[in-house]
């Protein structure tokens, strides 16, 4: 990638040369002076749409600005990238270095140009690439069966296809683990209820630290209904202390003190002494 810190210093020089602050540099060319700020700081680039009026306005070449020559940027600055890639092979790391610069669908084209990125050089570009294309790569991960490497893309993917992807591998009866901290809470409540339907509580291991407490509960109440607190060892570390010592007290009401064997590591000690006691002693 270029250098953002000595992009930064040049434009800092060059703005300084011109006797022009942060605020009237950003006037002139119709940003916000923290843009420039950020720019000069090195905390971000300049986008292609604002190299060409930076050059003009300091009088300088784009190569100059960079501080390198890109043939890559200048036929992206003339909107010439296509032509450009229908005659020259571009490396990834190439498009690794001019993407920080360059819109998505900039981006997007150069990166479609290329076949066979590795997850790795998708990886880097992914913050670049536009969301209707890391959508596409989701699905086709999916779709390949490489599930694993959705965790690198997940945080890149709208809502809508991390909904569909996530329906559709519970559909396929797949692993959903990878995908569940990114599932929204109206489809954690509608997956949660099918697999709780389909597999009892062991269908829920994936999607448990996400489950919100109300649905807990209610799944907890349908479980104890159907065999008391038989299999509730992988339910009871997600369920409120509160609800769960009542439930306790409940069930060695109905069956006695080994009804909560299977989840007296998750009571409270104290509580559960004085319960015994005054039920039994």
């Amino acid at each position: 990638m270029f250098d953002m810190g000595k992009v930064g210093q040049k434009i800092a020089r060059l703005r300084k040369s011109h006797n022009m602050t942060q605020l009237e540099l950003a006037d002139k060319i119709g940003i916000s002076f923290q843009a420039v700020s950020n720019w000069e700081r090195g905390g971000s680039m300049p986008d292609i749409s604002k190299l060409p009026e930076l050059a003009s306005l300091f009088d300088v070449s784009i190569d100059e600005l960079l501080g390198e020559k890109s043939e890559l940027v200048e036929r992206a600055v003339k909107g010439e990238i296509q032509e450009y890639l229908e005659h020259n092979d571009i490396s990834s790391e190439e498009i690794c270095k001019v993407a920080p610069i360059l819109r998505p669908d900039q981006v997007d084209v150069i990166y479609e140009s290329k076949k066979g990125h590795s997850m790795q050089e998708i990886e880097m570009l992914l913050p670049f690439l536009s969301e209707d294309l890391v959508d596409q790569l989701a699905f086709n991960v999916v779709k390949e069966g490489k599930e694993h490497d959705l965790a690198i893309l997940l945080p890149f993917v709208s809502e809508d296809t991390v909904s569909d992807i996530a329906h559709k591998m519970v559909a396929d009866g797949k692993n959903i683990a990878v995908i569940s901290p990114f599932i929204d809470e109206d489809d954690i409540r509608e997956i949660a209820d099918k697999l709780y339907q389909k597999s009892g509580i062991a269908g829920l291991s994936d999607l448990l630290p996400f489950i919100c407490e109300e649905q807990l509960e209610q799944i907890a109440e349908q479980a104890y209904a159907k065999e008391g607190l038989l299999k509730f060892e992988m339910l009871a570390p997600y369920l409120e202390d509160d609800y769960l010592n009542a439930l306790a007290e409940k069930a060695i009401k109905k069956d006695g003190i080994k009804a909560i064997s299977h989840i007296a590591p998750f009571l409270d000690s104290e509580m559960l002494s004085e319960f015994v006691k005054e039920e039994y002693l």
